[in-house]
Parts: structure tokens; sequence; C-alpha cells
């Protein structure tokens, strides 16, 4: 895995927490369907960010981007622990019809605006692991417009196919960039053996909705 430019802060954007996407970096994604979460839950996690903003104005800029990486990372955990185990959520993604439109939209930007490493498609939510290509020299295509893209795509052909019309995606997504192989590796298997941590299958292989680059996971 090359690892030159992969810790090089030159670009980030901000969404509800600046988000953090260094040149060539590996970004691991999830995004869940649409659906009404547990009150205490969405309070919980936006009581810890509005904690952690006010605490993050009194850092120095240098140190942020550890800080925002870390508490990325703590929210991103939680928030995938509610998808896996929360029973009461609609599971359109668990259709075929609807997996494939998922999996196509994943693979139609392969390697025209992102490099698709793996994917998980689980009933309610979805793991993708991808590097962002470069747009121009010194900038990579934005995390936030590829997400845009594929969500507003298979929002429609999802919709159409279970002939529904309300919204289909959870505003947002949670993300942060690999920082070394070990978490690259590590995140891999994490993304396979989703379904099993969520108790939806033995072995990971039995698993459908699934890839990974072989080749990729070789660097």
């Amino acid at each position: 895995m090359n690892s030159t430019n992969i810790f090089d802060y030159r670009y980030y954007y901000k969404r509800y927490l600046p988000h953090i996407q260094p040149i060539e970096a590996i970004m691991f994604v999830t995004y869940s369907i649409k659906f009404e979460h547990p009150k205490k839950f969405y309070i919980d996690l936006k009581r810890r960010k509005e904690d952690f903003l006010k605490f993050l104005k009194n850092i120095q800029k240098e140190d942020r981007k550890e800080k925002i990486y870390n508490f990325n990372k703590i929210q991103f955990d939680i928030t995938d622990n509610f998808l896996a185990k929360y029973t009461n959520s609609p599971k359109w993604l668990n259709n075929t019809q609807i997996a494939g439109i998922i999996k196509d939209s994943l693979f139609y930007k392969h390697k025209k605006e992102y490099n698709l490493i793996c994917y998980c498609i689980m009933p309610n939510h979805v793991h993708i692991l991808i590097r962002p290509l470069l747009k121009t020299k010194d900038k990579p295509y934005s995390i936030t417009s590829i997400m845009k893209n594929h969500k507003s795509y298979t929002a429609v052909k999802s919709n159409k196919a279970l002939r529904r019309k309300e919204q289909f995606w959870h505003h947002g997504s949670y993300d942060h960039y690999i920082r070394n192989e070990e978490e690259f590796h590590n995140v891999i298997r994490y993304i396979l053996n989703n379904p099993v941590k969520a108790g939806l299958i033995r072995n990971y292989e039995d698993w459908k909705f699934k890839w990974v680059d072989e080749e990729a996971i070789q660097l």
C-alpha cells in the first residue's frame, strides 16, 4: 500500500464537523437508509457533537486534525454498532434488486472518480472502502460529491422499484480516512464480517451482498 501522500493534509471539507480527506486517502464510509432513530440515540449523538465543538474551540489549530479524527471515529463506532443491532428499521437493502442497484452504482464510477476496494450491503446500511482519485493535480474528488451523486441516483432507482416516494437515505454519512496499512486490513475485515457481527450469518463468505478487490488488498 503506497503511503506517500496518504497523510498529507491539504484538502478538507466541512459539514456538521470538519471532516478530513487527505490527498490519495482511502476512505471508510457508512451510510444508512432513512428511518426513525430512537430519540435517546439521536439526542446522545447531538450532545456529544455539541460538546466536542465547544472543546475544539480551545484546541490549537495544529492539534485539531488528530482530535477531529478520533472523535469522528468514536461517533462512527457508536452509530455502526447501533445500525448492526437495531431490528426495528426497514430492511430494504435485503431485497436483491435494491442491493443490485447499490452495487451497480458503486461500480459505475469505479476507476473514474475513485477506486472501489471493498463493500458490504447490510439490511439497513452500507459500508464502503474507496480511494478517491485526483480530480486535479492537487485535489481529489470530494467524498461529499461522490456520496451525494451515488445516494441521489440509488434513491430514485430504489424508490421506483419499491413503489414509494419518501426519503430513501438518511442525510449525511459517517466516514474517516485510513491512516496506515494495519488499519487498512482491519477495516476490510470489519466490513466483511459485519453480517457475522450482526448475527445474520456464521461465515462472512456466505453473505452475498459484499465484494473485495483481491488485488488491492495485496498492496
